[in-house]
């Protein structure tokens, strides 16, 4: 027989259960809302996976000790996250690819580990290598910089890199022949993406790849312990403005391509945040269509966080997506095979 009456315990987690209820709810409106206007509520949508984890296990804990009303109050908040927030995990299957299409890879090389961040040889050998493996049509690089000892067999590319390869750059390689390309942002300090034209059998596809700015949290550092936690929500909410600039210039340049698009890189965000909202419009994202489990691209404190993308023009069709597990940087790789 289910119990009728709440201990203080229960009352006490209720609350708490009513409290991060509401949280997720709020997290539901937060891609809406322009960092530059409400900064600091922004900084939620962060924690908007933890918030679904949570909830959860208030419905499993209500379930387990008989208090079916209580367990309803976050069931319901889960059921509304499904239609208002891009799904945390993914079950798809994969297609068989057609002659008109591209396989594309994308992946933050974090400067080929030069300030040795990791404690792993011959990074960029690594990186190659698999790269070759993988033998993408179209590879687009984020923090990238020149390496005698990185050269790859395509026929095409371009970058951009920053004076005295200081600064992470922005690569595009490609099998098919680039007939145009430039790049969008601030060429005296470092560009927020960088566009090639790609031709494949008559068709004109423009390939854009990207970095955000860096939110500036380090996965190791224990920020409660060295650093004012006011300070970091500033740093972030800078951070998030500065995304929303560089957002809004990369959009007005897509507003004005007239070619069918493939859009690449690192948000340095999720998917529950205004940046991803306004950066996917109408796009596809390809983990949405065509991945499996949770998407990691990105490991924060053993959380597993998705801030790579590829979307696609809503016109193609994805056939599949890949993520890796290769770590040869803080970021982890993810292709595509986009149909067009």
């Amino acid at each position: 027989m289910a119990k009728s009456k709440l201990s203080l315990i229960n009352r006490i987690l209720f609350l708490l259960n009513n409290v991060f209820a509401i949280a997720l709810v709020i997290a539901f409106v937060i891609p809406k809302l322009s960092p530059k206007d409400y900064g600091v509520l922004s900084i939620l949508s962060l924690a908007t996976p933890a918030l679904i984890v949570v909830n959860l296990i208030f419905v499993i804990y209500w379930t387990l000790v008989g208090f079916k009303k209580q367990l309803l109050l976050s069931f319901f908040v889960l059921l509304l996250s499904l239609i208002f927030i891009p799904s945390v995990y993914e079950f798809n299957t994969s297609a068989t690819a057609k002659k008109n299409s591209l396989h594309i890879m994308t992946y933050n090389v974090r400067k080929f580990n030069i300030y040795k961040w990791l404690d792993i040889a011959n990074i960029d050998t690594k990186i190659k290598d698999l790269i070759n493996t993988e033998n993408p049509d179209i590879l687009c690089l984020q923090e990238y910089r020149k390496m005698e000892t990185f050269k790859l067999n395509y026929p095409f590319d371009y970058n951009y890199l920053t004076v005295n390869n200081v600064q992470p750059g922005l690569a595009i390689y490609s099998k098919y022949p680039i007939i145009n390309k430039g790049s969008i942002g601030d060429e005296r300090h470092s560009v927020d993406a960088i566009y090639a034209d790609v031709v494949k059998n008559n068709d004109t596809i423009r390939i854009y790849t990207f970095r955000l700015e860096s939110l500036g949290v380090i996965p190791n550092k224990d920020y409660f312990g060295h650093e004012n936690s006011e300070r970091l929500i500033k740093r972030i909410r800078r951070s998030f403005i500065f995304q929303q600039n560089q957002i809004q210039s990369l959009n007005d340049h897509i507003n004005n391509c007239k070619h069918k698009i493939i859009l690449t890189g690192d948000l340095n965000n999720t998917a529950y945040s205004w940046a991803y909202k306004n950066i996917k419009n109408d796009l596809q994202d390809s983990f949405l269509e065509a991945g499996n489990g949770f998407g990691k691209t990105y490991e924060f404190k053993k959380f597993p966080l998705r801030i790579d993308y590829i979307f696609a023009d809503k016109d193609m069709n994805i056939i599949n997506h890949k993520n890796y597990t290769e770590k040869f940087s803080d970021h982890y790789p993810v292709s595509a095979t986009i149909e067009f």
